[in-house]
């Protein structure tokens, strides 16, 4: 059977309503960093099982119908599309596959997680999501700063971090100050690795970074 492609739809054996679906299937994968014919697949599953976990990506069947189906998809609890296909894709495979291959050569290259860095040396400016161990080997005196936000005065104190590794530095603001000694053993949670001044910073998020200290320094 002959393809074609002519703007946004894609003549085949299934419609292009089909395609459209399909190819948001492939930007979800790209998206949440999963292998696109692995979401495919847990579709098809998920119209047997009625929930599939892909990746970070649960997919459940919302409704089923002569012609097509409803799934959810949510990660963490929270939803990330609802989104229809009609029943030619678990009902034909290989045609589903040939489409779904045919649409993934023309879209942006698949890029497979990157490995968590499980060290400082392995750090990279812009790196986002980072958990790292490390032990704390110095603060730096606590200096008066104003916010860039909203001008109020805050407290810094910049401590360097150390592993087998190498070191960097840790921005310590307000409370954060006393949560940490020289000494301690912590692991840095949903942190982001920043530049000041050439030099490498890891900072926790605000919403979601953590502190915590796992082995206290011997007082």
């Amino acid at each position: 059977m002959r393809i074609s492609w002519k703007g946004s739809v894609v003549r085949r054996g299934l419609h292009s309503w089909d395609a459209v679906n399909l190819r948001y299937l492939i930007y979800l994968s790209n998206k949440h960093e999963i292998d696109p014919y692995d979401l495919l697949n847990g579709f098809v599953e998920a119209e047997k099982k009625n929930t599939v976990t892909c990746g970070p990506l649960k997919i459940v069947l919302r409704e089923r119908a002569k012609n097509h189906a409803i799934f959810l998809l949510t990660r963490e609890s929270k939803i990330v599309a609802q989104m229809g296909m009609k029943s030619e894709v678990w009902e034909n495979p290989s045609e589903t596959k040939r489409l779904y291959s045919f649409l993934l050569d023309r879209s942006p290259p698949f890029k497979k997680p990157e490995k968590p860095p499980s060290s400082i040396k392995e750090l990279r400016k812009g790196m986002k999501n980072v958990d790292l161990k490390v032990k704390v080997a110095e603060k730096s005196e606590v200096m008066l700063r104003y916010s860039r936000y909203n001008s109020s005065p805050v407290l810094l104190c910049v401590a360097t971090v150390t592993d087998f590794s190498g070191s960097i530095r840790l921005p310590l603001w307000d409370d954060q100050i006393d949560v940490v000694s020289v000494g301690d053993e912590i692991e840095i949670k949903n942190a982001s690795v920043k530049t000041f001044q050439g030099l490498l910073q890891i900072i926790p998020t605000r919403k979601r970074g953590e502190l915590v200290v796992v082995e206290p320094s011997a007082r």
